[in-house]
């Protein structure tokens, strides 16, 4: 990226700047606060849309120079291409868009401020190597992992190789729990190899035992019921002849009374036959020996004496004292004679009951006792419960045959669960970070700590070193142990390999006064001779000094910056 153009107009403490570069590297000094730092915060902004200062868009108007309402900062760069940010909009243009690698070299501190599997991320892309990639399905089935999971795979793989891996690993406890499940035990490696279901000895003959001695115990339960039934009959029946037997002597018990009452009776009622027939004739008006009655042709009232009919005359009326007891009389005539009938229907009925009261005491019958009742309940309690227990042991061998013919299924179930387990615990293994993502790693890290190697000896600085689990090391102490201006030099050179591997070819560096004078005049001719290979294009160095300094390199442009203001541009000889 070759910057052909710089424009900035308030932002922040850098109040005004034109500047058009004739040479690669491009030197802006001043004292402090001059505006250097903004000027370069304005140029990150403007080319990749976010500040390093705020970040709510809200905020932007603090970009602004004081007393100012607009500001902003504009970019030409590559023939023509623009970049520009305006306040206090916070609008952000950018015809074409920018290698992502762009805010790297924007700010050297950023690569070693992120976290390991971010900085791991960053230089699968910067060596254009994808998780997702043909190439890591090849290296897949290369190690032997099934085909089949490998393309279930692929897809968590677009992500990253860790949630791939997690997947993968995922499978495996399910897979190990699905054999648990089937087998009942907890997952070994060594004992699922060689793991089979128990399979029980069967001898059908026993079951065949089994068999005949509950369908005889079931015989016999059938039958004791079946006594016990006609015992419970034999009781009821018994009972009920006792009942029949006492009511047919009770009954035969009153004959003679009957027979009394019924003489009684029939005397009784043959005495009101004759009183009523009595009374009849004289309410009628007859007498003994004579009987009125009316001629049936002229109704003259005639007597007929037994010998002759003789004219009576009158009105044919009798004894009115008769006429009025007359119904009376007939009225107990008539509940006489019913008393005759019953009592001749009670005495038959009784005269019964004493011929079925006979044939009943000729019966004899021997009772049903309760020890013969509790002695069968008891004889069905035992059959029970031999019969309880031989069905336990009929299911207990039926199980057995069960789980017999099971027991090949759970072999095979649980050996395809192991096999799944191995294959998918194969997978997570390969796509851990001691696998393929390591192996890839490990060709993302050569090149990038190729050039690091070569800028410590173009600068004479200590060595810069990515290590596999993505430490970054200055000389032989973590980064995070370096002091101020070993980290600078150290983001440096980072910044500078991430510019040359991306092809970005474009570096920023803010902050060079940390350098003692050695390492300022080391940094100057690092950046001079890889901007005289073409290396890179464009080099923008910051710094605060005292004066305009003098005796650089022709490749070098110096800028001096006051009050916000660019002064004059010089460049010095070498």
């Amino acid at each position: 990226m070759r910057i052909e153009k710089i424009s900035a107009k308030n932002m922040i403490a850098m109040r005004s700047a034109e500047i058009v570069t004739k040479e690669p590297v491009q030197l802006f000094c001043g004292t402090n606060e001059a505006g250097k730092s903004s000027l370069a915060e304005g140029i990150r902004h403007a080319f990749t849309g976010e500040s390093t200062r705020v970040t709510l868009k809200k905020d932007y108007r603090h970009l602004i120079s004081d007393g100012e309402t607009i500001g902003y900062t504009f970019i030409e760069f590559d023939g023509g291409k623009q970049a520009c940010i305006t306040l206090q909009n916070g609008t952000h243009e950018l015809k074409e868009p920018l290698h992502y690698a762009i805010q790297y070299v924007l700010n050297p501190a950023l690569f070693t401020s992120i976290t390991s599997e971010e900085r791991g991320r960053m230089l699968f892309n910067l060596s254009n190597l994808r998780s997702d990639g043909s190439e890591v399905k090849e290296k897949l089935l290369s190690r032997g992992c099934n085909p089949e999971k490998v393309e279930a795979v692929m897809p968590m793989l677009r992500s990253s190789f860790d949630n791939a891996m997690k997947f993968a690993a995922e499978k495996t406890k399910e897979e190990r729990a699905s054999w648990k499940a089937v087998t009942g035990e907890a997952y070994g490696d060594k004992k699922a190899d060689a793991w089979q279901a128990e399979k029980p000895a069967i001898e059908v003959r026993i079951k065949e035992e089994i068999e005949s001695n509950l369908s005889g115990l079931d015989e016999r339960i059938e039958s004791s019921n079946q006594k016990l039934g006609a015992m419970n009959a034999r009781i009821t029946d018994d009972q009920k002849r006792i009942v029949e037997r006492d009511n047919h002597k009770f009954s035969a018990e009153r004959i003679d009374r009957i027979i009394a009452k019924l003489e009684a009776d029939r005397k009784q009622v043959s005495e009101w036959e004759d009183k009523v027939e009595e009374t009849r004739k004289l309410a009628m008006g007859s007498s003994p020996g004579n009987v009125a009655c009316a001629c049936p042709s002229c109704g003259t009232e005639l007597i007929f004496n037994g010998k002759e009919l003789i004219e009576r005359g009158g009105d044919l009326h009798g004894d009115e004292d008769a006429a009025v007891n007359l119904p009376k009389y007939e009225e107990t005539l008539s509940m006489l004679k019913k008393s005759v009938a019953n009592g001749e229907r009670d005495l038959a009925s009784a005269k019964l009951s004493k011929e079925k009261l006979d044939e009943l005491n000729k019966e004899t019958f021997e009772p049903v006792t309760q020890d013969q009742i509790t002695a069968i309940k008891d004889e069905i309690r035992v059959l029970r419960d031999r019969s309880s227990q031989t069905q336990k042991e009929l299911d207990d061998f039926n199980k057995s045959m069960r789980l017999s013919s099971e027991a090949e299924t759970k072999t095979k179930k649980a050996a395809a669960h192991h096999a799944h387990v191995k294959e998918w615990d194969l997978i997570a293994a390969v796509l851990s970070p001691d696998g393929i993502p390591g192996e890839m790693l490990a060709s993302a890290l050569f090149p990038i700590n190729k050039r690091l190697a070569e800028s410590a000896s173009q600068t004479g600085w200590k060595k810069v070193v990515i290590t596999s689990d993505m430490s970054v090391m200055y000389g032989d102490k973590p980064f995070s142990l370096s002091s101020e201006s070993a980290k600078w030099r150290a983001n440096a050179m980072l910044a500078e390999a991430i510019s040359y591997l991306s092809g970005i070819k474009m570096i920023m560096l803010d902050g060079f006064d940390v350098l003692s004078l050695e390492g300022r005049m080391q940094l100057i001719k690092w950046i001079a001779t890889i901007s005289t290979k073409s290396e890179i294009d464009t080099v923008l160095l910051f710094g605060t000094l005292k004066a305009m300094p003098s005796g650089l390199p022709s490749c070098i442009e110096c800028h001096w910056i006051e009050n916000g203001q660019i002064s004059g541009a010089q460049k010095e000889a070498a």
